[in-house]
């Protein structure tokens, strides 16, 4: 009989790698085996920063340290990870064990891409330290595989200190490319108006990037953001969904007139506004956002989201593209997914077989990805009905058709 992992973490009631009760009875002697064969590792918060190394720009941190922490531990060495996952509060070792990535993975891949060396503790209770070059199968094979290899206590992360952004965000009309580069203060015109998105009072990013197109004929806006309100500017309203939680009665404000969901807007929680967003900031964080939506059970979430970023290759990401937006596959009248996000990835062709950029030998050598998050609901979207499930099976199927990959945090139903 193997040995097993059982890990206890002061800030988890219930965590998911965890021994579970088993379904039958157990004797005394399958409870003395279980517990000679078990062992209890106390991880506490596993939040420290254990090192940085500016002359080599490597930062050696826990697990449980968060994106906001990193970036905060590195800026005063005028560094940062060359990709930041979007959202504060998550964890190097979450997405390391799952997947990460952000504006600038066009030159840099995933956040997984940026470790250097990690340590794991594997459920025989052996400690391995691996990287590319020592014990590689584990190094590479960890990266998205959700913890099922070992459990990580230690990594050491490249980080830069210059470096580029693209994304795009796809509005049901019209479609904005937001690149970025970072500069000096000290360049900064006299005239430039600085532009933030974590106050209570700002605005969430894509509002921010739909006023902005809204009152401007310009093809071209340039503006002046904080890094790190940049590298963190989806976290309040979680990119969109937050507008779910801000406008509860949405779905029974469909069948009103325009003029009157307008005057509903003007309201605190009926609609996004600079009052309702002020006031009731806290909850619509990503963190505060994320705690309620894992509240619900399975089932519900299954009915009523769509929650997926698919990978596609960049050469099929035009015929995707055309797919989505159409709103053929949401069983809907008149339903439209919209807003989209768009962020190219380099691809990988190291053995990170769990993670959704892996590029299998033999496939076009330039061939990078474009990742789709499509994160939506629809009105009729309701508990016990089946809309939000025929919708993630179609792009499961369209996603396979055209040679794509998706993130595993998400609901899946394939069947191998």
């Amino acid at each position: 009989m193997g040995s097993r992992i059982r890990i206890l973490r002061n800030e988890r009631n219930a965590p998911s790698n965890s021994i579970r009760r088993p379904s039958l009875p157990l004797t005394k002697e399958d409870v003395m085996t279980k517990i000679r064969t078990t062992h209890f590792i106390n991880l506490g918060s596993a939040n420290q920063i254990i090192a940085i190394d500016p002359s080599s720009k490597t930062v050696t941190c826990e697990p449980g340290v968060t994106m906001e922490e990193l970036v905060d531990a590195l800026l005063p060495y005028n560094l940062v990870p060359a990709v930041i996952p979007e959202f504060k509060w998550l964890t190097v070792g979450g997405v390391l064990a799952g997947a990460g990535l952000e504006s600038s993975s066009f030159r840099y891949g995933q956040f997984g891409d940026l470790l250097i060396e990690a340590t794991y503790i594997l459920s025989n209770g052996q400690i391995i330290t691996c990287s590319s070059t020592n014990n590689s199968d584990l190094f590479h094979g960890a990266l998205g595989a959700c913890g099922t290899f070992g459990l990580l206590i230690r990594a050491t992360l490249t980080s830069l200190i210059h470096y580029d952004y693209v994304d795009t965000i796809v509005f049901s009309d019209y479609t904005a490319i937001i690149t970025g580069e970072r500069i000096d203060k000290l360049t900064l015109p006299k005239t430039a108006k600085i532009q933030t998105f974590s106050k209570a009072w700002d605005p969430w990013y894509y509002q921010h990037i739909k006023a902005v197109h809204s009152k401007s004929n310009l093809t071209m806006i340039i503006e002046y953001v904080p890094l790190k309100d940049y590298l963190f500017r989806y976290d309040r309203g979680a990119f969109w969904m937050g507008r779910y939680a801000i406008n509860p009665l949405q779905d029974r404000f469909q069948c009103y007139p325009r003029y009157i969901r307008n005057l509903l807007n003007l309201f605190p929680f009926g609609g996004y506004n600079i009052l309702s967003r002020t006031l009731f900031a806290p909850i619509f964080t990503t963190s505060s956002l994320y705690k309620r939506f894992h509240a619900s059970s399975t089932p519900t979430i299954a009915a009523t989201f769509l929650i997926q970023d698919i990978y596609i290759p960049k050469s099929k990401a035009n015929e995707f593209l055309s797919f989505v937006p159409s709103g053929r596959f949401l069983m809907e009248d008149g339903g439209i997914l919209q807003p989209i996000w768009l962020c190219p990835i380099r691809s990988t062709l190291t053995s990170q077989k769990f993670s959704p950029h892996f590029r299998e030998n033999g496939r076009n050598d330039d061939e990078s990805f474009i990742n789709f998050g499509l994160w939506t609901h629809q009105p009729n979207w309701q508990v016990g009905s089946c809309g939000a499930r025929h919708a993630t099976k179609a792009l499961e199927e369209e996603t396979m058709r055209l040679g794509g990959r998706k993130m595993l945090y998400s609901l899946s139903y394939y069947s191998r």
